[in-house]
């Protein structure tokens, strides 16, 4: 099954309240990584999460494509045309719900590290956390200083 399959089949549909365009933050012009092509993509509904992530990346992670989506169907997007190192997402983002990003994303980007980030306690999602096999999880309010040290950049 090919990633457009996939979204027909989990009814990925637009929401005209969201900000289906990915955008481009901050682009490679030093150490390039990842067979040239580094990147994290970043998913939320809220854009100020995505503000403040974005910029802290620009500033402190100039080594990485930073590209930011509010929907599950603008980071299939990125996913589909992008070479993806990091997904940075929200459990419930827009459009793709109950974890199906995550899901997606490791069904047919297997080698994209994916980090889960929630306001819920980490006990209240263990066992999507183990299913998915997410690499990590940050726990909002987020800490920049966590991130990091999480993602390791």
């Amino acid at each position: 099954m090919n990633p457009q399959m996939a979204d027909d089949m989990l009814g990925i549909r637009e929401d005209s309240s969201l900000n289906d365009q990915p955008n481009l933050l901050h682009s490679l012009n030093q150490t390039r990584l990842y067979n040239g092509v580094s990147s994290i993509l970043i998913a939320d509904e809220d854009p100020g999460v995505l503000a403040q992530l974005s910029y802290s990346f620009a500033l402190c992670a100039k080594h990485y494509n930073v590209y930011t989506t509010q929907t599950g169907k603008a980071a299939a997007q990125v996913l589909k045309t992008c070479t993806v190192n990091i997904l940075l997402t929200a459990l419930n983002v827009p459009v793709m719900r109950n974890f199906e990003l995550i899901y997606y994303t490791k069904y047919y980007y297997p080698d994209t590290k994916i980090f889960a980030m929630s306001e819920k306690e980490p006990r209240e999602v263990q066992n999507i956390l183990d299913d998915s096999k997410v690499n990590g999880y940050i726990r909002k309010p987020l800490s920049i200083e966590l991130i990091y040290s999480t993602l390791r950049i």
